[in-house]
């Protein structure tokens, strides 16, 4: 009877000794992790919102040369950036919170001039100021500022607030990105909650799942910083993690909307609207990157331009409507038969540039007959009766390594000769 009573008493003072120790270290970790995971989430999502202010401002830039001005109308203020009017046009922050899950405010001065805020009818809310404490921060003081609490309407919401700065330095509005407390809030308390419970159930299981977790949880939200900072730079290209896109809670759902965020970045900057292939500037950029590998694994290679013949014709017999038709169609089939021979991208008006990677003159020439076949082969009909077909003229030349602005005059110049020697011709030599 002693010794059970002694074996209890041991017992019990081993479960005291390492039970309590073990209850208030899980507590104690527990506490730092919710601490120390909200300090992290309101880090991240003032480095997200900050990236991703500066990424719609680049691409404001992009996409619309030139400074912000405004002007009022006999109905109202009018935005423009460059010769783009803003007012009205909700496309791009519609997309960018889409994909994102932001909210996307571009003002004028102080007033509210596209939002994607809207109010409890439903109706976005333009035309309202923002508070004097931004007015002096950002737009007086001409720099970022990032809000922990900030209220619109029925919602608060973490902001960033940047300033929309002309070229000649002078502030004339702000953009505000936004994520509404709540969402943040319950993505927070949705990991939290989880390691709470685990800790009450299993002490021992949960400290070794917070520690683990934690550290995976701090290499996602990493890896998706420093995809969204290189995105933010302007590579559009970057691949993010493989682990973070897989992962199924809301860090993996917040990676996977960066993903998107860049997809629909790449194709505003990399693609021509109307015909989906690759635009100049984002051609001739590949076109350098083709050289390069060229010179550096002796890779022969060669380029064409091309020209719709008489297209001029086409514009003002049928209609510009109908020349679009005709471009769409020509950079459809010259997509499906690039595919697997390199790329082609839209040079300017009915001017193509078209890549072969890996040919010399005579097989890139040879699937150059084809493609023009092809072409000459399609057909459009008109107003149901009236048949519409075109013809091309191509300029080829092979890279013999170098500068690209010389290939491209070379494939220039033959297709100047190929127009004036009486067009829909392929001119190699």
């Amino acid at each position: 009877m002693e010794q059970d009573k002694a074996k209890k008493k041991l017992y019990h003072q081993l479960l005291k000794i390492t039970l309590l120790p073990i209850f208030l270290l899980t507590a104690v970790i527990i506490t730092i992790s919710i601490r120390s995971y909200a300090n992290a989430m309101n880090n991240e999502v003032r480095q997200g919102l900050m990236n991703q202010s500066f990424t719609i401002i680049t691409m404001y830039d992009k996409l619309y040369p030139g400074d912000y001005k405004a002007f009022e109308g006999d109905d109202g203020l009018y935005l423009l950036k460059g010769d783009h009017l803003i007012n009205g046009d909700f496309s791009i922050i519609d997309t960018l919170k889409e994909n994102t899950g932001v909210d996307i405010t571009v003002f004028y001065q102080d007033v509210r001039v596209i939002t994607t805020v809207c109010g409890e009818d439903g109706e976005r809310i333009i035309g309202t100021k923002v508070s004097a404490v931004v007015v002096k921060d950002v737009l007086e003081g001409g720099r970022a500022a990032f809000y922990p609490n900030v209220s619109i309407g029925d919602k608060d919401y973490f902001a960033y607030y940047s300033p929309l700065l002309n070229e000649d330095g002078a502030c004339i509005g702000m953009l505000f990105v936004a994520k509404p407390v709540e969402t943040v809030m319950n993505d927070l308390f949705r990991v939290i909650l989880p390691i709470v419970f685990l800790g009450i159930l299993a002490v021992m299981i949960a400290a070794l799942l917070t520690i683990r977790y934690s550290c995976r949880l701090t290499e996602a939200i990493g890896e998706i910083e420093k995809f969204l900072g290189k995105v933010a730079n302007g590579e559009l290209n970057e691949q993010l993690a493989y682990p973070v896109g897989k992962r199924k809670d809301e860090v993996g759902e917040l990676g996977r909307h960066a993903v998107d965020m860049q997809r629909s970045l790449r194709e505003l900057v990399e693609k021509d609207a109307l015909t989906g292939l690759y635009n100049r500037r984002y051609g001739e950029k590949r076109l350098k990157q083709v050289q390069k590998d060229a010179d550096s694994y002796g890779m022969p290679f060669c380029i064409a331009i091309g020209d719709i013949d008489y297209f001029k014709h086409v514009n003002d017999t049928y209609g510009h409507e109908w020349g679009d038709r005709v471009l769409t169609q020509i950079a459809r089939i010259m997509a499906e038969r690039m595919r697997r021979e390199g790329y082609a991208a839209r040079w300017g008006g009915e001017e193509f540039l078209l890549v072969f990677i890996d040919q010399g003159l005579q097989d890139a020439a040879e699937t150059l007959r084809k493609l023009q076949n092809e072409i000459r082969d399609t057909e459009f009909t008109y107003n149901e009766k009236e048949k519409i077909r075109v013809t091309m003229t191509f300029g080829i030349c092979e890279s013999s390594g170098g500068n690209t602005d010389e290939l491209l005059r070379c494939a220039d110049h033959r297709l100047y000769a190929g127009k004036k020697g009486g067009r829909d011709r392929i001119i190699q030599e």
